[in-house]
C-alpha cells in the first residue's frame, strides 16, 4: 500500500484571493516546496484535494481551474515533486455533495484509486473547519499551516 500527503490547494499550495483560478495571481507560499519535497522524497503520493465551488458558481470554467492547477504542477516539477492528481469538488455548500471537504468522498476516491494506506498518511491544509474535520473523519494525522492568510 502506498502512503500519501494529501494537501489543500488554496490557502495551503498558494495565496487565496478568492476563487483563485487566474494563472497571473499564483503565488505559492515561500515553504510549501521544501515541506512537500520532504514528503516526496520520502515516498509519499502527493496528492491534492481541493474544493473549488467556483466552477459551479459560475465564476470559472473547469478549464480554468486545470490551466491553473497545471501552472501549480509545472512549478512542483520544476522543484523535483510530482503532483500526481488533483482531486476537486465543483459543488457549492448548498448542494451538500458528499465529495465536498469536510466530506470524505474526495480522500476515499483517491485511496481506491492508489491503493493508499491512510495510517501512513497525512493531511495538510490551512483550514480546521474543512481540512482538519476531513482528516479527523478520515483517522488521517493533520498539520495545520497558514491558517486563513487570504492575501499577499
Amino acid at each position: 500500500m502506498e502512503k500519501a500527503v494529501f494537501l489543500d490547494r488554496d490557502g495551503t499550495i498558494n495565496y487565496d484571493n478568492g476563487y483563485t483560478y487566474r494563472i497571473e495571481d499564483l503565488k505559492l507560499y515561500d515553504d510549501i516546496i521544501p515541506l512537500i519535497k520532504k514528503y516526496y522524497d520520502d515516498n509519499y503520493l502527493i496528492i491534492v484535494i481541493s474544493n473549488q465551488s467556483g466552477i459551479n458558481r459560475e465564476y470559472f470554467t473547469v478549464n480554468d481551474m486545470n490551466k491553473f492547477n497545471n501552472e501549480i504542477k509545472k512549478i512542483f516539477l520544476k522543484n523535483g515533486i510530482e503532483i500526481k492528481e488533483f482531486f476537486y469538488c465543483p459543488h457549492r455548500p448548498d448542494e451538500h455533495c458528499h465529495c465536498r471537504k469536510p466530506e470524505t468522498g474526495l480522500i476515499e476516491e483517491a485511496v481506491e484509486k492508489y491503493n493508499i494506506d491512510l495510517q501512513k498518511s497525512i493531511f495538510i491544509g490551512d483550514n480546521d473547519d474543512t481540512d482538519g474535520l476531513l482528516a479527523k473523519k478520515m483517522n488521517v494525522k493533520f498539520i495545520k499551516i497558514h491558517g486563513y492568510n487570504k492575501s499577499l
